[in-house]
C-alpha cells in the first residue's frame, strides 16, 4: 500500500538518492531543504511505500501557474504507474491552492514521460533549445490548463 503526501524535511536523504539516480545534473539535499524550509510558494509531494520514499514531485506557485520543478521514481520502482500517481497528487494539491495551469520542461527524447503528461492533459507548446546539459538537449514546453 502506498501514500502520497506531502514532503518532509526527514524524506530529503531518500528523495536526494533518487535525484541523484535518476538526473545527470541534479539538485543537491541542501537545494530540497531549501525549498521546503524557505520557499512558501513551492509544493513538493513524496510517495511513500512500507516507510520507503519511492517518487517525489515539486512544483512552484507562480501567480496561479504551477511550474513543475521535478518528477522522479526509484528506479526499480518505474513502469508501475507511480509517475502518473505523484503527478497526479501534485496537480491535485495544487489545484487546492488555486492554481489553474501547470507548466513544465522535459527532455525531447523522453518519450515515455512525453506520453505520461500527454495522457494527463498535457500539450506541447514549444521548445527550449539546449535547455539541458549533460547531455545538451532540447525541451518541450507543455502546458495543462484547467
Amino acid at each position: 500500500m502506498y501514500l502520497a503526501r506531502r514532503m518532509k524535511l526527514k524524506d530529503i536523504e531518500e528523495v536526494h538518492s533518487i535525484e541523484e539516480s535518476t538526473f545527470p545534473d541534479p539538485w543537491s539535499q541542501d537545494a530540497f531543504t531549501k525549498e521546503l524550509m524557505s520557499n512558501t510558494h513551492s509544493i513538493y509531494m513524496v510517495i511513500e511505500e512500507d516507510g520507503t520514499i519511492i517518487a517525489y514531485a515539486g512544483l512552484w506557485n507562480i501567480v496561479g501557474e504551477g511550474h513543475i520543478t521535478n518528477i522522479a521514481v526509484k528506479k526499480e520502482r518505474r513502469g508501475a504507474g507511480f509517475g502518473r500517481k505523484i503527478t497526479e497528487a501534485l496537480i491535485y494539491e495544487g489545484k487546492k491552492q488555486g492554481i489553474t495551469s501547470f507548466t513544465l520542461e522535459v527532455r525531447v527524447s523522453n518519450h515515455n514521460a512525453i506520453k505520461l503528461y500527454e495522457k494527463l492533459g498535457f500539450e506541447i507548446a514549444g521548445v527550449r533549445k539546449n535547455f539541458y546539459d549533460k547531455p545538451k538537449e532540447d525541451a518541450y514546453i507543455m502546458w495543462k490548463n484547467m
